[in-house]
C-alpha cells in the first residue's frame, strides 16, 4: 500500500478508527430488533434532547485517558457482492494518539498521532502527515468521535440519535453529497463510554461494520506501542 493510497483512506479512518473506529452494525434496524426481543422502547433524541446527549457523552468522556478494545470489522462490497471480516484491537491514548490492530489474513496496523496517519506491514510502511487539510480533518473527526464531543461533526454532518435503558445511539448523515463516507451510526453503553457497535457507509451502499468487546478505560498502556 502505498502513502497515496493511505491518503485516500483518510476519511474513512477517521469514522472507521472506533469506530474505521470504525468509529461502523445494523443502525436503526438494531433498535426494532430490540424492541421486538421485549427491550424497552427507544426514545428518539431530537432538537434540545439531542443537544443534552452530546453534552452528557462530552462531559463522560473527559476523564477517559486511555481506552482498549477488540473488535469484529465486517466490510461488505455491493458490487462484488461479497463481505470481508477481520478481527483486531483498538489502543487510544488521551489526546490523540491511537493503535488499530487487525489481525492476519489483514495483518496491517495504522498509527493516529500529532505527526500523521501511519501504517506498518511487515513489508511497508507510510505516513500521511497531519499538515494536510484532508488528513488534519479526518483525524479531528477520529477523535470528535471516539472520545471527545460528538457535536463537533456537526459541521459536516446532520445529527440525530436515540436512547433505551441500556444505550445511546448517535447517527450522522453527510452534507456533502460528495463525501466519501456518506453515514456513520455510534452506538455507547449507558455509561456513554464504552462503544457497543459502529456503521459506516460508503458510496452508495458499501459499508464496515464493526462491534466491540472486552473495552478497558483508563487501564494501563505502553506508550511505546502507540508510535509507528
Amino acid at each position: 500500500m502505498s502513502a497515496g493510497e493511505l491518503r485516500k483512506l483518510g476519511g474513512r479512518v477517521a469514522l472507521v478508527l472506533a469506530l474505521s473506529a470504525g468509529f461502523v452494525v445494523a443502525g436503526p434496524a438494531r433498535a426494532e430488533e430490540a424492541t421486538d426481543a421485549g427491550a424497552s422502547a427507544r426514545e428518539k433524541l431530537e432538537g434540545s434532547k439531542l443537544d443534552a446527549a452530546l453534552g452528557e457523552i462530552s462531559r463522560a468522556r473527559k476523564d477517559v485517558k486511555t481506552l482498549r478494545a477488540a473488535f469484529t470489522q465486517e466490510r461488505r462490497i455491493t458490487l462484488l457482492a461479497t463481505s470481508v471480516k477481520s478481527r483486531g484491537e483498538l489502543t487510544f491514548a488521551a489526546p490523540e494518539r491511537l493503535r488499530w490492530d487487525l489481525a492476519p489474513p489483514d495483518d496491517i496496523v495504522y498509527f493516529v498521532g500529532p505527526e500523521g496517519l501511519s501504517y506498518k506491514t511487515k513489508s511497508s510502511s507510510a505516513t500521511v502527515p497531519a499538515s494536510g487539510a484532508n488528513v488534519a480533518r479526518a483525524l479531528g473527526d477520529l477523535r470528535a468521535l471516539l472520545t471527545g464531543d460528538l457535536g463537533a461533526l456537526r459541521e459536516r454532518y446532520v445529527l440525530s440519535g436515540s436512547r433505551s435503558a441500556a444505550d445511546v445511539e448517535i447517527a450522522g448523515t453527510a452534507k456533502d453529497k460528495a463525501a466519501s463516507v456518506k453515514a456513520f451510526t455510534l452506538v455507547l453503553e449507558k455509561g456513554l463510554v464504552h462503544p457497543i457497535r459502529a456503521r459506516l457507509v460508503e458510496g452508495k451502499n458499501d459499508s464496515i461494520e464493526l462491534t466491540f468487546s472486552n473495552v478497558v478505560v483508563n487501564g494501563p498502556v505502553d506508550a511505546a506501542r502507540l508510535r509507528p
